[in-house]
């Protein structure tokens, strides 16, 4: 019995029917890889800190006019620290509302397993109340230096924006006088 091979037949245990298969794959993940890294390149994209059309107006004044590119950028470098600030208090409250949020499910888990071997409670009551309460009270505290922080860069945009419409106005009025 004799067994011809065509030319155009495939064998089972040749590798180059697999090839394609393997660079469309990697090219998939390469494109996947892509699609990654402009998507973190998104994510770091900074938001303006106005508008996009004001921040460019703010641009163009900062470089005709220095003393206006000195006192904006002191502006910035102040609205970047209180946004930093603002960032660390949010991360601090999610943390702490988190914990006494979770801490009810806590005690009543370990109030079911100490029913279930009816032993002494390990901690006493007033010693709880005391916790919940001092964390209360320091979200609190949180919360009014987030309100405060808050007030601050609203202050901060609105000295931008101020700065803004009056260099907008001192070039209009200098367009008007024919010294621009």
């Amino acid at each position: 019995m004799d067994i011809q091979i065509h030319p155009g037949s495939a064998l089972a245990h040749k590798p180059a029917s697999h090839a394609p298969v393997h660079s469309n794959s990697d090219e998939a993940l390469n494109v996947n890889a892509q699609q990654e890294t402009q998507d973190s390149k998104e994510a770091e994209v900074i938001p303006p800190l106005l508008s996009k059309e004001l921040d460019e107006e703010a641009g163009q004044y900062k470089e005709d006019n220095p003393v206006f590119k000195e006192d904006y950028e002191d502006l910035e470098k102040a609205m970047e620290v209180i946004q930093a600030l603002i960032r660390k208090l949010q991360a601090q409250l999610s943390k702490l509302i988190q914990s006494v949020q979770q801490r009810p499910l806590q005690i009543r888990q370990n109030e079911e397993t100490e029913a279930s071997t009816d032993s002494v409670p390990v901690e006493h009551i007033g010693l709880k109340q005391y916790r919940d309460s001092a964390k209360v009270d320091e979200i609190a505290l949180l919360e009014q230096q987030l309100s405060e922080y808050k007030q601050l860069e609203a202050d901060i945009r609105v000295n931008m924006i101020k700065m803004i419409l009056a260099e907008r106005e001192r070039l209009e009025e200098l367009k008007k006088q024919g010294q621009l």
